[in-house]
């Protein structure tokens, strides 16, 4: 039931939006199977219907950390979730690992959506490095687990799904969402083909290209709209870098 509070309260200023035409038929929104597992990408999993079922994203940070969403693990105590690290699927592959403590940002969701989890032991894969805070119009990359069209339940890819996208001005994202928070958050999509993040990809990774390899620099927080506008709005992780560092130590 949990689960589905989180998912009305991502979505509840579109339901009407949500209920007004079909779904699109597409992928991410308008992405595509990814062809190798990203080391770092996270599913954040919770026992739904007795099987664990993935309903976030994260980003491996470092060998113990992962960061995510706040309004993710909101309510939840470390024993709910399981983490699987570095896998292509969600369902299988990768590094499962048990999650020891939680730790949502102290100004809260409404203010800054995202939090830290630390594993119960380290995994061995690659943690992504945190980027400089990217500039409009600079490349980036979407991944995650979400639904591949708006409709109106919660639903997952099996596939890891990535989508090309681009740094937007906050005025794409200024919508029913509500407006990017300047400094703290990132507004990316691609408007005009109506691709994006989707519900499931909250917590996820917004990634830039950087010397043959990607770096960090947003978590998915929200929609600014219904997932086919194309618009997210992420927390800018160089802007947080600081507090995350706080927790977990240096970073990388």
């Amino acid at each position: 039931m949990r689960r589905l509070g989180l998912f009305l309260a991502f979505c509840i200023s579109t339901v009407g939006l949500v209920l007004a035409g079909p779904p699109a038929a597409q992928a991410i929104v308008g992405g595509a199977n990814a062809p190798a597992p990203y080391s770092f990408m996270v599913s954040l999993q919770s026992v739904q219907d007795g099987e664990y079922k993935h309903f976030c994203g994260g980003g491996l940070i470092a060998p113990s950390w992962v960061v995510t969403a706040s309004h993710c693990i909101d309510g939840d105590q470390p024993a709910d979730l399981r983490l699987r690290i570095g896998g292509l699927r969600w369902a299988s592959g990768g590094t499962v690992r048990a999650v020891t403590e939680i730790v949502p940002h102290p100004d809260g969701t409404a203010v800054r959506d995202i939090a830290l989890l630390k594993l119960d032991r380290p995994v061995s894969g690659t943690p992504i490095r945190i980027g400089a805070s990217p500039a409009e119009g600079d490349p980036t990359r979407l991944i995650g687990w979400g639904c591949t069209n708006q409709g109106p339940f919660l639903c997952t890819a099996d596939v890891l799904q990535q989508l090309d996208s681009a740094i937007r001005p906050a005025s794409v994202c200024d919508n029913s969402g509500g407006p990017v928070k300047p400094g703290w958050e990132l507004c990316t999509g691609n408007p005009d083909d109506v691709a994006g993040p989707c519900k499931g990809d909250s917590g996820g990774p917004l990634l830039v290209p950087s010397g043959g390899t990607w770096k960090l620099v947003g978590v998915f927080n929200r929609m600014s709209a219904l997932c086919e506008v194309g618009a997210g709005i992420y927390a800018d992780a160089a802007a947080h870098r600081p507090w995350i560092e706080s927790v977990t130590g240096p970073l990388p």
